[in-house]
């Protein structure tokens, strides 16, 4: 994504937004993590109240993914309230990254499967981390990376180029995983790390309209984004799965699954829409699972 040329009025808001936003996030990142979570809960509760729009877009979305077996209209309410508390007391633990090192990591996280977790951590062959907006993906990468992974992120480059380089900021120096914007530099460092044996995550269940393909998810068409397929199958980097679920006591299960390779049969499209059509498929097992941590159910992901 190009760089967008933007007003002076509009640079004024952005400069505006920014002087608000940093102070008060930099002063959450120091928050006592009880006390921290506690108001970012109250402040998600807030929001629900008043974003009714968006809760009727999450309730539409629950229909489709729950089409064979739908839900109640309390049910719905349920999942969509715990959303917003888990997306608000994401935002606060993000702020607060730095709080997370190689020494004390169990007391934000458990692993599923340790031995994989660390095996996928030590791997010094390039690897594609399929992972989803779910749960919080920032914790899981920058475990894995405190852990000894050389771990990298395609990132989408922000409205507010003020707000945008202090958030990759926090990513990079507080969390330890490398950048990549998608653009043409980005890709660049990103090909150059993979060569070298790096990891590379990629968040692919967001709807996609450059050049999307269609892929079923929950049964519908949806433009899905093609680049871990590609990825895979032009340079056969292996594929993992791993997801970041919060639990009931507040830390979050790490989950790991793979590396998987896939067939090639020589079209290339066909190839891409079959990788694809997996892990939609792994997407929505996940999601089915656990609707409150899938931050996208307030977006609209089908036309």
């Amino acid at each position: 994504m190009r760089k967008q040329k933007v007003s002076l009025l509009r640079r004024i808001g952005f400069v505006l937004e920014a002087a608000v936003v940093i102070p008060l996030g930099s002063l959450a990142a120091f928050l006592p993590r009880k006390t921290g979570r506690a108001l970012a809960a109250l402040m998600g509760l807030l929001i629900f109240r008043l974003s009714s729009r968006t809760r009727r877009q999450a309730g539409r979305n629950l229909d489709i993914v729950y089409a064979e077996n739908p839900l109640s209209c309390t049910e719905k309410e349920r999942i969509i309230r715990r959303l917003f508390v888990n997306i608000a007391t994401s935002a606060y633990e993000y702020l607060g990254i730095r709080q997370l090192t190689e020494t004390n990591y169990l007391e934000f996280v458990r692993m599923e499967n340790p031995e994989a977790f660390f095996r996928a951590v030590r791997s010094e062959g390039g690897v594609i981390v399929v992972s989803a907006h779910l749960g919080n993906w920032e914790l899981l990468g920058s475990t894995a990376a405190k852990l000894g992974m050389n771990l990298g992120a395609v990132i989408h480059r922000q409205l507010n180029p003020y707000t945008d380089r202090w958030l990759r900021r926090i990513r990079e120096k507080h969390g330890k995983i490398k950048c990549y914007y998608d653009d043409r530099s980005g890709m660049r460092k990103m090909f150059s790390d993979l060569r070298s044996g790096g990891a590379l995550a990629i968040l692919a269940d967001e709807r996609h309209s450059a050049s999307p393909l269609s892929v079923p998810f929950f049964a519908r068409p949806a433009a899905t984004p093609d680049g871990p397929a590609r990825l895979h199958l032009r340079f056969g980097y292996p594929i993992l799965f791993s997801f970041s679920i919060r639990q009931g006591d507040g830390k979050y299960l790490l989950t790991v699954d793979g590396p998987y390779q896939f067939k090639r049969t020589g079209n290339l499209k066909a190839d891409c829409e079959y990788v694809m059509r997996q892990i939609n498929r792994k997407y929505e097992e996940m999601i089915r699972k656990h609707p409150d941590q899938w931050f996208l159910l307030l977006t609209p992901k089908w036309e």
